[in-house]
């Protein structure tokens, strides 16, 4: 996704608890990719990372979750939480959006992993009737395969288009297969 955004004239700051993979990242456009080690569930640090932000337009805000591990709710619900409170505003003025994205529970997953999306869902929902523009995309395991990033990404991006302003608060199904009668 960096990377996409990048190629469309974008400057990206990739916010991570890995470091070394932000790095990695950063490494191959410096001049457009800005790596930042952030534990996003540290209300703290969203507060100094707002206070910092404060001045300059926020896009598009994207926020990835863990997609091959179990989901830890707490945190996922802490940052995704907290980090749209601390940048709405930024967000706001600058007219974009918010997206997130996390793995679909299948039928056969565990009760753990299907409260987990559930509950990202509700959140997705709640933040949006508070105002904030965010859409999310709950990707199915065929979703996931290297092959289909380029149209994850592509979707991510098309609900942060100026042309997708009157829809927040969606959580679309990706690579969700779909069953003929």
């Amino acid at each position: 996704m960096c990377r996409r955004l990048v190629a469309q004239g974008g400057f990206v700051i990739a916010a991570d608890r890995d470091e070394d993979a932000l790095h990695d990242l950063a490494r191959a456009t410096p001049d457009r990719i800005a790596p930042l080690m952030l534990e996003m569930s540290d209300t703290r640090t969203l507060r100094r990372l707002c206070d910092t932000w404060s001045g300059e337009p926020l896009h598009l805000l994207l926020m990835a979750h863990p997609l091959h591990e179990t989901l830890l709710l707490d945190h996922a619900l802490t940052s995704v939480a907290g980090v749209t409170a601390a940048l709405g505003g930024v967000i706001a003025a600058a007219e974009g959006a918010a997206v997130l994205m996390f793995r679909a529970a299948e039928p056969e997953a565990p009760a753990s992993a299907q409260a987990g999306a559930e509950a990202l869902s509700a959140l997705t929902r709640t933040l949006a009737a508070k105002g904030t523009r965010i859409n999310a995309l709950a990707l199915h395991a065929p979703a996931l395969a290297p092959a289909m990033a380029e149209r994850v990404c592509t979707t991510a991006l098309m609900m942060a288009l100026p042309m997708a302003a009157a829809v927040s608060g969606a959580v679309l199904p990706v690579g969700r297969r779909v069953v003929s009668r």
